[in-house]
């Protein structure tokens, strides 16, 4: 009995690590969402912001390019135009997404993909998966 209960705690622990591989949109997928945004930046959004849906932000650009911190999560994105599309990763998965655009120089609003969901299901205009999201600048890096 208690090897038959080994094996079953194997194949459970097997089955909840392969669900967990499976929640996150590869960071591959990712990328590809972040190459097609290819127009040339308007803006700069290196510093620090806020956010009421997830706290402190801090980013740094280089070019077009986005990397910085989101809360708790790394983030990876880019400037295409006065819009930023971000990735907010983990390892090699993406647990969410976000699009906005600037109302200001101090201000974003857009939305953010709730965690697990597809890139396809982003995309339609009305998905149940898009969140209001906002940013507002606090301060320059130093």
């Amino acid at each position: 009995m208690n090897s038959r209960n080994g094996y079953f705690r194997i194949i459970l622990v097997i089955c909840f690590g392969l669900f967990l591989a499976s929640c996150a949109v590869p960071m591959i997928e990712g990328q590809k969402w972040l190459d097609s945004k290819n127009d040339r930046p308007e803006i700069n959004i290196s510093g620090v912001w806020t956010s009421p849906e997830w706290g402190i932000a801090i980013f740094k650009q280089d070019g077009k390019a986005i990397t910085g911190m989101l809360g708790d999560y790394p983030v990876k994105g880019v400037v295409s135009g006065n819009s930023v599309s971000l990735l907010m990763y983990h390892e090699d998965g993406v647990y969410y997404f976000a699009e906005l655009k600037a109302l200001d120089n101090n201000t974003f609003k857009g939305f953010y993909s709730l965690k697990y969901s597809n890139l396809d299901e982003i995309k339609k205009e009305q998905s149940s998966y898009k969140k209001p999201m906002s940013l507002r600048f606090i301060s320059a890096l130093r």
